[in-house]
């Protein structure tokens, strides 16, 4: 049992720590490509593998205790950095899930960084949370109508050899409840 998941139906959104699915990760590299102001993963065989159990995990896991009649949706991504689009509110329910889990790789979200996850009601324009998701976070958004969201600008800062010194790695895992 996960204690006050039913949040994620009522407030739109429920984070959560849980290091288990990231094991599936070990010792599995996870390549990017670019896709204009972000990294894509490239899917090799190795870390498809890795994506499919770690979507029948969450499913298992966390979806299931929202409905039993839950399906697992689409080709899960793992990104790295945050696209223009993201940054505005929106709502992912149109690309055909109605329930996604963020998994954060990494923490480089921070006040000073940027990167927060917001989560509103689309109606209200109330603020159900704000968060600074880090490494082994996952964040559970509803993608009910009522529901909207947004990541903050991300400032990436390169170290003396040109090189990016912090990524914000992420998976976004879909579901049908």
């Amino acid at each position: 049992m996960v204690k006050h998941i039913e949040n994620v139906l009522v407030n739109g959104v429920f984070p959560h720590n849980d290091r288990v699915p990231f094991a599936f990760f070990e010792g599995i590299e996870i390549p990017f490509r670019n896709v204009g102001e972000y990294g894509v993963a490239v899917h090799t065989p190795q870390l498809d593998n890795a994506i499919k159990i770690c979507h029948n995990y969450l499913g298992d896991k966390y979806i299931k205790l929202l409905s039993n009649k839950y399906s697992l949706y689409g080709q899960p991504e793992i990104v790295n950095g945050v696209d223009a689009p993201s940054t505005n509110w929106h709502n992912d329910l149109k690309e055909g899930a109605n329930v996604a889990i963020l998994m954060y790789f990494t923490s480089a979200s921070t006040p000073k960084t940027g990167g927060c996850l917001k989560v509103r009601n689309a109606e209200t324009k109330s603020l159900s949370c704000m968060i600074y998701p880090a490494k082994a976070d996952l964040v559970i958004l509803n993608h009910n109508k009522v529901w909207e969201h947004k990541v903050e600008e991300f400032k990436r800062t390169v170290d003396e050899t040109g090189i990016f010194s912090d990524e914000r790695i992420v998976g976004c895992f879909d579901f049908n409840i």
